[in-house]
């Protein structure tokens, strides 16, 4: 993925992989917002990645909040929600 002697710098090689991802998910809440139902397929065509690390990405951004939905396996589509409103009468535990 990166040049072998940047690679081969733990530092380097952490921050690269951290922009990427950063990257990654800035790319992937880009496609994915316009829409409330997207299959996982042309997601994953647009950005250029296997569908399975797609799905995987996906995942971990709706566990991490950061995206708000559902994958629906069965479907191969990522289900869209508005990000829920707080209520500020509410206590935050």
């Amino acid at each position: 993925m990166f040049n072998t002697e940047l690679a081969s710098d733990p530092t380097i090689r952490s921050h690269l992989t951290a922009l990427y991802d950063t990257l990654l998910e800035q790319n992937l809440l880009r496609i994915v917002e316009p829409y409330s139902v997207v299959e996982i397929s042309y997601v994953a065509e647009m950005v250029g990645q296997e569908t399975q690390a797609v799905e995987a990405k996906l995942s971990q951004m709706i566990l991490d909040k950061v995206l708000y939905g559902v994958l629906d396996q069965g479907r191969g589509c990522l289900l869209v929600y508005d990000e829920p409103e707080v209520d500020a009468s509410l206590p935050v535990l």
